[in-house]
């Protein structure tokens, strides 16, 4: 059986579960908020690869953003709300921006 998108392949390295509380803002001023609950992801990279971290960010985190809407600008903002990873919850990711 292969492992779905958000789960961790038998031989996982280094996982982490989140939760996420999702802000989708759409242009003309329309806000739909999400959340996503317990799911795992590979755990970001090591402080200080800038980009690593950027990569990690939009490969796992932004992948959870959006409603589906095709059409016109948007922009997401993501929190932390739970993590296996406590040092995680509070962080913040922005994009679209």
């Amino acid at each position: 059986m292969t492992p779905s998108m958000h789960e961790p392949p038998a031989e996982a390295g280094r996982f982490i579960t989140v939760s996420l509380a999702i802000e989708n803002r759409y242009e003309g001023g329309l806000l739909i908020p999400t959340q996503v609950t317990n799911v795992v992801i590979p755990a970001p990279p090591d402080e200080g690869d800038a980009d690593a971290m950027d990569a990690w960010e939009y490969d796992h985190i932004y992948s959870f953003t959006g409603t589906g809407r095709t059409h016109g600008n948007s922009w997401y903002d993501v929190t932390v709300t739970a993590c296996s990873d406590a040092s995680l919850i509070g962080s913040s990711y922005a994009f679209g921006y």
